[in-house]
């Protein structure tokens, strides 16, 4: 054992793995194993950080050392202590709490095991977007991207290994390459592994607060930047194949009007943009649209060479190569509903001088000449992890299944936002970093019930994860496949409605019935829980602008709010929006739920009415056109009282239409 020249670090065998144990000034811990006899010092947040032209402030403090018969206390600056024995690893807070025992770290092949004792009833979170649970708790997780569409199990397109306590602490995986985290699926051993040679870089929160750890962690991996104000509203996406051609999006825009239907962006989604010969009818799109006071956004595939090959003057000598060349294999992660087989794709070097610059130069056609604001980008999955791959700089290709669209997504969304521009990114995937590029959506869903409740959890485990700003295809992107839900539509969409008007950003989008299409009810109950996301905007900005200085997510688990109450720990149909709204949503064909109040008081936005927390409402009305929202008393939020004032007329609507009994 010793320590390293500077007293910062300390080294030290453990189970017969070479560690070393560092204190960042932060307040965390970072324990890392070595690789070819080197501690690797580039981790997933540096290697972005780097990539984006930033560094990590992670200077570690100095370390006291106390050597005794039985066990060493490494001891930093801040009080906080880590005790070695033979036996175990056991992290205490500067007040001498217990947060975390390492019981084991060994090697097994190709992989680094870390072996966590967990307590009786501890819970964690986090893990980035899962659909199954937002719990994770007796799951065995991989931390791999993978697109499934409507599976919910195993399916994540924005994995990130960072996982949250709720008793205190979380550990953090500072690697993109693949990894599993076994919470406790047998017993009361946490697991983590490393996979594919890739070296340990484990950082530990030590906080008790949800709150600082948030903070912590996004410090390490960026926070998110600040969206503009018009991604805070309705984003409309296509509708095959209304949105091929021009016609079918005037006549979108026709219908919105004709229907007051607010709306602020189109996502060309549909139109292929990248055919030359196309770019004076988009030009025409967006003067259009522009015009309008609207925004345009198209759509592409992550990285991927537009159009054919020598479009737009960018060649081969762009494009990352592997042992095959420039095509590459995409991943087997693809969906077969997608394409039955895999694909070649051409993808640009993001990492050379020659594949940026030519990068540039095609964006400024679209930002610059005909002034597009930003794209949704797809597909971020099927980068492929191939240990053949090359990249004009030479960096090793483990992990770039995760950080290649991570980095792209980020350079991206500055490239939206560059100098006067406002504009934004709207993104499928990606993994640690995620929070860099403002929106993710969740995937792709069925117009069903019980699709509903699993977008909540993505983004409830997306916002524990770091993440703040999530959308998803309101009310699902395809046609049901069951008869109940096919054949009653618009009560699967009008549910989802209720939820998504009380988010950050509402999306219609897919293959499925569009607002202004339904029946006069279903439109009147669109009219109205649409200006209420529109009156909520100066809230939802508010509540941003909160998220992008502290890492809490605009859409939070009852954890966040009082990690205290072990009632809240396993409410996965519940959240609140920012610090002043809690959001109940009923999420099957049932006109009533139980809701759960957190501790204060809580004043129903509907009908006024009181209620003291701490408790459950059960059997809580809730008819087909109403939603449960409860405003917080003393929430510290400047625009929650104004935003809800302006509401009032159509929060009244929903009151009216629930008196027409129609379901």
């Amino acid at each position: 054992m010793k320590t390293t020249d500077n007293g910062r670090g300390f080294e030290f065998g453990f189970h017969d793995v070479r560690l070393l144990l560092e204190r960042d000034r932060a307040g965390t811990w970072r324990l890392r194993s070595q690789r070819n006899g080197v501690f690797d010092a580039c981790g997933a947040a540096q290697t972005l950080a780097a990539d984006l032209g930033e560094s990590v402030d992670s200077l570690p403090g100095a370390l006291s050392v106390g050597s005794f018969p039985d066990h060493t206390e490494i001891t930093a600056e801040d009080g906080a202590r880590c005790t070695l024995t033979r036996d175990e690893l056991r992290f205490s807070d500067k007040n001498g709490a217990d947060v975390i025992k390492i019981t084991s770290v060994s090697e097994s092949g190709t992989a680094i095991i870390v072996t966590v004792r967990a307590q009786e009833n501890e819970r964690f979170y986090g893990l980035g977007e899962r659909f199954d649970s937002v719990q994770r708790r007796g799951k065995k997780v991989r931390i791999y991207a993978v697109d499934r569409w409507c599976r919910t199990r195993g399916n994540s397109y924005i994995p990130i290994p960072f996982l949250m306590s709720s008793r205190r602490g979380a550990l953090f995986l500072n690697r993109y390459e693949p990894s599993v985290f076994d919470v406790c699926s047998r017993d009361n051993d946490l697991l983590v592994f490393t996979q594919l040679n890739a070296p340990l870089d484990l950082y530990l929160f030590d906080s008790e607060e949800p709150a600082e750890i948030m903070r912590a962690y996004c410090g390490l991996t960026g926070f998110a930047p600040m969206p503009p104000e018009w991604a805070f509203g309705t984003f409309v996406c296509r509708y095959h194949p209304e949105f091929e051609n021009k016609e079918g999006v005037f006549a979108m825009m026709s219908a919105m009007s004709e229907n007051d239907f607010p709306w602020d962006a189109v996502i060309l989604e549909g139109f292929d943009a990248f055919d030359p010969d196309k770019l004076p009818e988009l030009r025409e799109i967006a003067e259009r649209v522009r015009a309008a006071g609207k925004h345009v956004m198209i759509y592409e595939p992550c990285g991927r060479f537009p159009g054919k090959a020598g479009s737009f003057g960018i060649d081969d000598s762009c494009a990352v190569r592997s042992a095959d060349g420039v095509l590459l294999n995409e991943t087997d992660s693809f969906n077969l509903a997608d394409n039955a087989a895999r694909r070649k794709m051409r993808c640009i070097d993001l990492t050379g001088e020659r594949g940026r610059d030519a990068w540039t130069r095609l964006w400024k056609i679209y930002t610059e000449d005909i002034g597009v604001d930003g794209a949704k980008i797809d597909f971020c999955e099927q980068f492929p992890d191939d240990p053949s791959v090359c990249f004009a700089d030479g960096r090793n290709s483990a992990g770039a299944h995760h950080w290649y669209p991570t980095l792209y997504n980020a350079m991206q969304f500055r490239r939206f936002s560059a100098g006067e521009r406002s504009g934004v990114c709207f993104s499928r995937g990606g993994s640690t970093g995620a929070q860099r590029y403002p929106f993710v959506w969740a995937g792709d869903q069925r117009r069903e019930f019980r699709f509903l409740p699993v977008v909540i959890r993505a983004a409830l485990s997306l916002g524990l994860s770091g993440v703040p700003f999530v959308s998803w295809d309101l009310a699902g992107y395809r046609k049901s496949f069951n008869s109940y839900d096919f054949l009653h539509e618009d009560r699967v969409f009008i549910r989802g409605l209720e939820f998504t008007a009380f988010s950050p950003n509402m999306q219609t989008h897919g293959n499925v019935k569009r607002p202004y299409d339904f029946d006069a009810h279903t439109r009147a109950v669109y009219h109205a829980y649409s200006h209420i996301h529109e009156c909520l905007r100066p809230y939802l900005a508010e509540q941003a602008a909160v998220s992008c200085e502290t890492g809490l997510p605009m859409m939070r688990h009852l954890f966040l709010y009082d990690r205290s109450d072990p009632e809240v720990y396993d409410i996965e149909d519940e959240y609140t929006l920012g610090c002043g709204l809690l959001v109940a949503p009923v999420l099957d064909r049932a006109q009533s739920r139980d809701i759960y109040l957190p501790k204060g008081e809580w004043t129903d936005i509907f009908d006024g009415k009181v209620y003291e927390g701490g408790r459950w409402l059960r059997r809580f009305r809730v008819p087909h056109e109403r939603i449960a929202v409860f405003k917080a008393a003393g929430a510290p939020s400047a625009r929650l009282e104004s935003s809800l004032e302006n509401a009032a007329e159509y929060l009244n609507a929903i009151r009216d239409l629930m008196k027409q009994g129609l379901f």
